[in-house]
């Protein structure tokens, strides 16, 4: 039996990326964050700058980045290492989004 990472999990995983400021959450992330929390329905997937959705089969997170790295470089990453920790428990296919919500110069 394959268990998901926690949402707390899967943030300490993005932040530790190098090019990563920190996550960012933008108005979609907050808004089904505060739905999730309402309605009480899969605390564990949802948190403020990530989202994941196995019925839409898709993986949002939304970051700061800085200029250490090329953004691609990092971007790639970001979706790289969010697969690796949830490939086992998501549906194939499924679309892995990065929202680079503002880049810093460090």
């Amino acid at each position: 039996m394959n268990t998901e990472p926690t949402a707390a999990q899967l943030i300490a995983l993005v932040v530790a990326i190098p090019g990563v400021a920190g996550i960012e959450p933008g108005i979609g992330t907050s808004l089904r964050a505060l739905d999730a929390r309402i309605r009480r329905t899969e605390p564990h997937a949802t948190h403020f700058g990530l989202h994941v959705d196995h019925n839409a089969r898709t993986v949002t997170v939304e970051v700061s980045l800085n200029r250490s790295r090329p953004i691609r470089q990092t971007v790639r990453d970001i979706q790289h290492a969010l697969h690796g920790a949830l490939a086992a428990t998501m549906p194939e296919p499924t679309q892995w989004q990065v929202r680079v919500q503002s880049l810093s110069a460090n």
